[in-house]
């Protein structure tokens, strides 16, 4: 019995650093598919993790980076350990430990982002100026779009000889884009911990472990004041306090908007309404930005009237 378990493990640790290798490689081979599917490189190895324990989660994680760094180029090793393998670690013991959502998915974001931002440092060999590097690749990316806005017939931002959206749109845009990159790093977290709470729903035998119920988000009241001080930081009319303020607005209304959505999905749970209904609101949120803004409002508004308090208790310290 125990040979057999071990032979599971050795041989579920071989697959799942074979789709590691064949998930972050996608990014490199499909454009457009690929991007989304390189994303999810570490989830094999945290399902292994969850299923087999922390040795085999380090021996899938090894084998990818040493594949990668075989076949491919130690950059690129580096790149899986940075920015996937690391918040996979840690995906998987936070996971283990607890069933809350907030701490799980802040804490994944900010690896996310502090990975990527390494492996931008580490393949451009840039280590003295890395915020001027981050300028240069902000700017870099405006550029292609304008191409593409180009290629595709639509005027750049500014118009024929308005300089572009780079003269228009690259100073916000490199003002905000820690911001914003925090931002879409929360959501792919949160993305991370629905996917994988999904599969354990749904086959418990599999996929062990505490089950997080997001739509029980529930940030501490403490953090209002963060966003009232990033608010007033903007409004100070000074371009580098802007920065911190404009940055912090931006990845706390990441926070909130998750509130707003597990509310969403309270009163979906609480009303028994119907799935086709979500699906149509999901679809607004993608297509209205203000509808987004809306969802953030009422997660931030949540802590003065508590849009769940009649259905579970509320957490201690709040009031």
């Amino acid at each position: 019995m125990w040979q057999r378990q071990w032979l599971a493990a050795a041989s579920e640790t071989v697959l799942a650093g074979l789709l590691g290798i064949g998930l972050f490689a996608s990014g490199r081979f499909f454009p457009v598919l690929g991007v989304p599917l390189s994303l999810l490189s570490a989830v094999p190895a945290v399902l292994l993790g969850l299923r087999h324990g922390r040795m085999p989660l380090l021996f899938a994680v090894g084998l990818t980076a040493l594949a990668l760094a075989a076949f491919v180029s130690p950059r690129h090793a580096a790149a899986f350990l940075l920015e996937f393998a690391l918040p996979g670690l840690v995906l998987a013991e936070a996971l283990r430990r607890t069933t809350r959502t907030e701490g799980v998915v802040i804490g994944i974001a900010a690896l996310l982002t502090l990975g990527a931002f390494g492996v931008l440092v580490v393949e451009s060999a840039e280590w003295r100026q890395p915020l001027a590097l981050l300028e240069q690749h902000v700017l870099a990316l405006v550029a292609e779009a304008e191409r593409l806005m180009v290629s595709l017939g639509l005027p750049p931002e500014g118009g024929p000889g308005g300089g572009g959206a780079r003269t228009a749109l690259g100073p916000f845009l490199v003002m905000a884009f820690p911001g914003i990159f925090f931002a879409g790093n929360v959501l792919t977290a949160w993305g991370y911990v629905l996917l994988i709470g999904g599969l354990g729903r749904r086959w418990p035998g599999l996929v062990p472990g505490p089950r997080p119920e997001w739509w029980r988000w529930e940030l501490p009241e403490a953090l209002v004041w963060v966003f009232i001080a990033a608010g007033a930081l903007y409004l100070t009319g000074w371009p580098r306090l802007q920065a911190v303020g404009l940055n912090g607005l931006i990845a706390l209304l990441s926070l909130y908007f998750l509130q707003g959505l597990g509310i969403a999905a309270f009163v979906f749970k609480r009303y028994q309404l119907p799935r086709t209904l979500g699906a149509l609101s999901v679809v607004l949120l993608l297509f209205q930005p203000l509808l987004a803004l809306v969802v953030a409002g009422v997660g931030l508004f949540d802590i003065w009237f508590s849009f769940r308090r009649l259905s579970f208790p509320r957490s201690p310290g709040r009031t």
